[in-house]
């Protein structure tokens, strides 16, 4: 029994209807080939936004902070705002659109301080539609939350220096250094005014740091050729899953017919 299953024999047998072989390969690649005109392509659109850091004002950062800068962009990118936004402006044109076509059809990339975005359909123009809609909706609400977050900044070292003051007058020199205000009362108003400004920009902020700087680097483009169901490569593969299974099915049958033998 050993003598009958060796490697070699098997090989042997396959090479020796080797023409059984080219036959499931050309049968593969038909198949594939009919398969094409059934199975529409797919397109992809893409786009890149560019995030930086200005070290000069953070100084040093570790890795986890860095990090938690990149996804603070990315939750915007993928947010229901955004989704919800482009979902709006692509019904104008397509009423059939919905979120759960976009959620499928869409897909989010990160690099190490780049995010890409992408989009396919099986019609070009759609998908790069669709991009363009996303990088724009995405790119406005960032350098919004961005200009919050600065404002939000500015406001704090206010607060900070009003804060001092206030600190400083009701102590040992009351109504001394009032930061230019009548009367504490007006301080306290305007800490509490600052105050409530800071917390509403916060979730206009988006939870992104003012150190960051985000730009677009890479526009969606009209796809011209398909990621997906291309005829080549379904071919191609049509040719190997038919040498896959001439190969399975020899060894199969020269398997059992050794077991025929033997008994």
């Amino acid at each position: 029994m050993n003598k009958m299953f060796k490697p070699f024999d098997i090989l042997l047998s396959i090479t020796k209807r080797w023409w059984l072989s080219v036959l499931s390969m050309i049968v593969g690649g038909l198949c594939a080939l009919l398969l094409t005109h059934f199975i529409s392509p797919v397109y992809e659109a893409s786009a890149s936004f560019s995030v930086t850091i200005d070290y000069t004002r953070t100084g040093a950062l570790s890795d986890a902070q860095e990090d938690q800068a990149m996804r603070g962009i990315g939750y915007v990118i993928n947010s229901d705002e955004v989704i919800e936004r482009v979902v709006e402006q692509v019904k104008l044109q397509l009423s059939t659109f919905s979120r759960n076509q976009f959620e499928k059809d869409s897909f989010l990339e990160r690099g190490e301080f780049q995010w890409t975005l992408r989009y396919q359909s099986s019609d070009p123009a759609f998908a790069e539609k669709v991009a363009h809609a996303w990088v724009d909706v995405s790119n406005s609400i960032i350098q919004d939350g961005l200009f919050n977050a600065q404002i939000i900044d500015s406001e704090t070292d206010v607060l900070w220096g009003l804060e001092d003051c206030l600190g400083r007058s009701t102590g040992k020199f009351s109504d001394a250094d009032l930061c230019g205000y009548g009367s504490i009362q007006e301080l306290m108003s305007e800490i509490e005014q600052l105050s409530k400004s800071i917390h509403e920009r916060k979730a206009q902020s988006k939870g992104l740091f003012s150190f960051l700087a985000v730009q677009i680097v890479q526009c969606p483009r009209y796809p011209d050729f398909p990621v997906r169901h291309q005829t080549n490569l379904l071919i191609t593969m049509g040719v190997m899953v038919g040498l896959a299974l001439s190969v399975i099915t020899q060894v199969i049958y020269y398997f059992f017919r050794g077991l025929n033998i033997e008994e």
